[in-house]
């Protein structure tokens, strides 16, 4: 086939109800220097390809197929059999001392197995598109992140170690799109290898992949806006029409049910380990401190110990 056939072919398939004139004209316009700026060529060109000339040129057609798809197919990552520690909403460098100590301790004291971070572990105010409300200083930021990273290192220094990217790690990722040269030069370009992840043992997952705790099914919170009204878990509840355990609405919550087939439900929010009174919103909250302890067995069976944490730092 020559490359006058194969663009006259492409063309047909990319606008198969264009006229034969226009369909002729585009590639004159696309493509002249390989029919020597003749029209009526490729016009003749384009009538044998697209069957114009009578049966005999109909065979030269090609088969019209679907074309392939774009879709980001999103595949669950299965945590493994053991006893976990969940540390939702924790937004370094905006974090609550005293509540990650309480909920690292309780985890130690109960010898997990696991850490898994189910998003917003990093904050990222200063590469945010809201107004700040602060001096934004995003390698200050960054430098606190890899502290943390070493902290929780220490601490859990065999457990397996899992972070699921919320919306707010996401808005590097949106910086990146739409301002990409300020962050030419910057460490950031490789952003897993500027925080040794691979080195730490942390498998950092992508954005709004679901998590399976054995069959319980752990999500953000963003995937989808859940109704508030009663509480989180009663919205996610609606939404999930399943087990789910989500953070992201910064507040410990329980909501049993049960659907058609009388199967017994329930769903779960967990706290934050955050400031509750940040800049953005100081007052109008009603949120709190709290972590998640999931123990999953070989079978996919999982029991979820949804903790507080009081201001004194106690758990409860």
């Amino acid at each position: 086939m020559t490359i006058q056939q194969d663009i006259v072919l492409k063309a047909i398939e990319r606008f198969p109800k264009l006229p034969n004139r226009t369909l002729a004209r585009y590639i004159l316009m696309e493509n002249g220097e390989y029919f020597d700026g003749d029209l009526e060529k490729i016009r003749t060109s384009v009538r044998w390809f697209s069957g114009s000339k009578g049966d005999r040129s109909r065979h030269n057609k090609r088969e019209i197929v679907i074309p392939k798809t774009l879709r980001n197919k999103r595949t669950p990552y299965h945590l493994s059999p053991g006893k976990w520690l969940l540390l939702f909403d924790v937004h370094i460098p905006y974090h609550e001392p005293k509540a990650v100590e309480a909920a690292i301790q309780f985890g130690k004291d109960q010898k997990v197995t696991g850490v898994f971070f189910p998003g917003d572990l990093q904050d990222c105010a200063a590469v945010s598109f809201w107004q700040a409300t602060h001096k934004r200083n995003f390698d200050k930021e960054l430098e606190m992140f890899i502290d943390f990273l070493d902290f929780i290192e220490q601490e859990f220094p065999t457990q397996e170690k899992v972070w699921l990217p919320g919306n707010h790690e996401y808005r590097l990722d949106r910086y990146y799109q739409s301002k990409a040269p300020e962050l030419i030069g910057m460490p950031l370009i490789a952003f897993d290898t500027v925080l040794a992840l691979e080195h730490r043992k942390i498998t950092r997952l992508e954005y709004k992949q679901i998590v399976m705790a054995g069959k319980l099914p752990v999500i953000h919170g963003d995937e989808f806006r859940v109704s508030q009204a009663v509480n989180p878990a009663r919205g996610l509840l609606l939404k999930a029409q399943s087990w789910a355990m989500c953070g992201h609405y910064h507040k410990t919550s329980e909501q049993p049910g049960k659907n058609l087939m009388g199967t017994l439900l329930t769903c779960w929010s967990v706290g934050c380990l955050c400031d509750l009174s940040p800049d953005y919103n100081p007052y109008g909250n009603n949120w709190n401190h709290g972590f998640a302890i999931v123990e999953i067995d070989e079978k996919g069976n999982f029991e979820v110990h949804n903790k507080r944490i009081l201001p004194s730092g106690r758990v409860a």
